[in-house]
Formats: C-alpha cells, sequence, structure tokens
C-alpha cells in the first residue's frame, strides 16, 4: 500500500496526520533506464572499461519517451555512480 512518508517524524503518516498538504498523494514515477554512449573521464576510475553505463531518467509520462535520442544533464550537478545488485552501474 502506498503511503506518504513524513521526514519530520521519520515514519509514513496518514493524511490527516499532516499539519499541511493534506489530501496530497504519492506520484507514480516511471524510471528510464538510458545506456551512455561514453564513460566519462571522471568515473573511469570507479567503473570498469568493459561495463556499460546506465542514467535513469524519471517522467511522469512514459509514453512521451519513444524515440528519445538525448539526455540533457546539469553541467554542475552532484552526481552518484550506484552498482546494483545485478552488476548493473548507474
Amino acid at each position: 500500500r502506498m503511503c506518504v512518508f513524513s521526514p519530520s517524524n521519520g515514519q509514513p503518516c496518514a493524511d490527516h496526520d499532516r499539519a499541511e498538504g493534506e489530501g496530497v498523494q504519492p506520484q507514480e514515477y516511471t524510471l528510464i533506464k538510458i545506456e551512455l554512449e561514453k564513460v566519462p573521464e571522471s568515473i573511469k576510475n570507479i567503473v570498469k572499461a568493459d561495463v556499460p553505463v546506465y542514467l535513469a531518467a524519471a517522467t511522469l509520462r512514459p509514453e512521451t519517451m519513444y524515440g528519445q535520442t538525448n539526455c540533457w544533464l546539469l553541467p554542475n550537478g552532484e552526481y552518484s555512480v550506484v552498482k546494483m545488485n545485478n552488476g548493473d552501474v548507474f
């Protein structure tokens, strides 16, 4: 069952337990797995040369993603490299 998490209380909360935002429900996002053609120099020391690296793009409208050929990133953004249990790197 989907619920809303309260960061201030550190636990899930019911709709009427919140001081504000009553009626707000969780939204369902779809993650799109996008493979990088070239591994950035900044993570080559973390990722093996033959391992593909992916970006996880979140969208509320996955039907708009068909035929996507590019993805824009914030040049000065702070990103993390995450290795999944199945070996995929994001």
